[in-house]
């Protein structure tokens, strides 16, 4: 194997590739790459088991071949690298792969070939189109409201429901929920399935995806077809999260005892000028009252701070604390100027949601203070 690109675009493509991998590998060979040509193409592999991306990018071919080389110091020589011509060649008398920028040379030793994982099938099943804009908007609007916690999977992926001419997204990890949805050309029968936060999240930050996204439903995986400058450059498969995803249509409350206009802007600065002390996120306390809503926060080892604003409210008095950074999180959701704040009760979930769009919501939990 022998090819010429430039520096920028092969590294930009082997990031996109690894940033959905698993840092947690199992087997040594999954911290390699594969790199195949097929004519004036090269193809980038990369894997962990549970996801495996194949992109594509158009080079100077001198010879083909296939070689398997360790992504994290293929990335660190590539970086340390000026922006100009690099010229790749798989030596096979040594099995190293040779690379060479302006005045630089480096010979890296490569994988075996035999070992790295085949890459996964594709069984056309439930399929349909989705606009990359419209899948990157639901994944911005659901994934801050992903668990973390890897002894709870299944709230670490996004649900992604698929009904009659729709999709909607939905995530939660118990002390919030996150739900968006579109409207899609979608004739399938519904389906709920779980997919990896981390690869949505690789799809959502594509600097190149355009156009449709091909997406298809299988009984175990889910595969993203993503379209780059008019061609098929891209496929991804990830296997599912397998377990019982909570019925969150059962946490939104039905209705509730006061809504609130507030202007996000005014409401999102005072909580984070008032959360500008907070350690551990300490919880944010908000008492509402007529004509204003009072904001502050107590640290007795730090200090305290308060700030109130004005809102259109003329009912009882309460008191309502929250987590600030998953405050912060559910405002930040929010593109329109105002949003409805509605309350049930103190303890019970809060709702933010756009004033005026009722295809975005955020449910959070207020903490109990003494």
């Amino acid at each position: 194997m022998k090819i010429q690109t430039t520096k920028n675009e092969i590294l930009d493509k082997i990031l996109f590739v690894t940033r959905a991998m698993s840092p947690k590998i199992s087997n040594f060979i999954l911290s390699g790459i594969m790199l195949e040509t097929n004519g004036p193409v090269l193809n980038i592999y990369g894997t962990d088991l549970e996801t495996s991306i194949k992109s594509s990018i158009k080079v100077k071919t001198e010879t083909e071949g296939r070689v398997v080389v360790p992504s994290r110091v293929l990335v660190n020589i590539l970086k340390s690298f000026p922006e100009s011509k690099v010229e790749l060649e798989f030596l096979n008398e040594t099995n190293e792969l040779k690379l060479a920028c302006q005045k630089a040379n480096f010979m890296l030793n490569t994988f075996s070939l035999e070992e790295y994982p085949q890459f996964p099938t594709i069984n056309k099943n439930n399929t349909f189109n989705i606009k990359y804009s419209v899948l990157k908007y639901l994944i911005s609007k659901t994934q801050k409201a992903c668990s973390t916690d890897e002894s709870r999977v299944i709230l670490t992926g996004i649900l992604m429901d698929l009904n009659k001419d729709s999709i909607r997204l939905a995530a939660t990890d118990s002390y919030r929920l996150s739900v968006a949805n579109s409207d899609i050309l979608y004739n399938g029968a519904p389906i709920k399935v779980v997919v990896p936060s981390r690869v949505l999240d690789t799809i959502a930050k594509s600097e190149t995806c355009e156009g449709e996204i091909e997406v298809n439903i299988e009984e175990n995986q889910i595969s993203f077809i993503i379209n780059e400058n008019g061609q098929k450059t891209t496929r991804i498969i990830s296997r599912l999260l397998s377990g019982k995803f909570p019925d969150y249509e059962k946490l939104i409350p039905e209705s509730f005892a006061h809504s609130i206009i507030i202007q996000k802007e005014t409401m999102l600065d005072v909580i984070k000028r008032i959360s500008s002390i907070s350690q551990d996120n300490t919880p944010i306390k908000l008492d509402i009252e007529k004509g204003r809503i009072n904001v502050s926060m107590n640290i007795r080892e730090v200090g305290s701070s308060v700030e109130d604003f004005e809102v259109s409210y003329g009912e009882e008095k309460m008191q309502i604390a929250f987590n600030p950074e998953y405050l912060i999180d559910g405002l930040n959701t929010i593109d329109e100027d105002k949003i409805l704040f509605n309350i049930v009760e103190p303890l019970k979930p809060v709702m933010i949601k756009p004033e005026k769009n009722e295809k975005l919501l955020y449910l959070l939990m207020p903490i109990r203070i003494s």
